[in-house]
């Protein structure tokens, strides 16, 4: 379960950069996320990963790091507790996220008449978080990647960029201010 995890989205995160605040993709890159079926997802743009330092170690967050994950509707497909890893993986959602648009969190672009993509196509998000020992506290890693269709028409899915807003969801979740 180990390698599966890092080859569904920690991959990303390696690929995105080490460091202790927010780090996108400079080199703008392609970012190749491989997924648990063997298949993989090609993002071209960048990938973010928000960081957040939080008190307490990772042992003491592990829990409240999974139960943040089910308050947010989050389906945990992968989970490394050895790593203090989990993952959602392709998790679909139809316009809201935790009974707000979906727009809070990501953001999709505009449909030709002007309205949120993400609050009316297909939206699925794979999120990816890590709990890290760093000095006397946790740093919180988390990365969101996303995908919309339109579900009435056979035009492709578009890809869609993290607003940041989930990223704090989660850490508020864990304690942070």
């Amino acid at each position: 379960m180990r390698l599966t995890l890092c080859r569904l989205a920690f991959c990303s995160v390696a690929l995105a950069g080490c460091a202790s605040s927010s780090v996108v993709n400079q080199d703008r890159d392609p970012v190749l996320v491989m997924i648990s079926n063997g298949g993989a997802l090609r993002y071209n743009k960048d990938v973010r990963v928000i960081t957040t330092s939080l008190a307490g170690s990772p042992a003491s967050l592990w829990p409240r790091l999974n139960a943040a994950y089910a308050s947010l509707g989050l389906p945990v497909t992968e989970r490394d507790s050895s790593e203090y890893a989990v993952a959602a993986q392709n998790a679909q959602f139809s316009g809201r996220f935790a009974n707000e648009p979906m727009s809070r969190v990501v953001d999709c672009g505009l449909t030709p008449v002007g309205s949120q993509r993400a609050n009316s196509y297909r939206v699925w998000l794979s999120v990816a978080s890590q709990l890290q020992a760093s000095g006397t506290g946790t740093t919180l890693r988390t990365t969101v990647i996303a995908k919309a269709q339109d579900q009435s028409s056979s035009t492709a899915a578009v890809q869609c960029g993290t607003t940041g807003t989930l990223e704090h969801d989660l850490a508020k979740e864990l304690g942070a201010q």
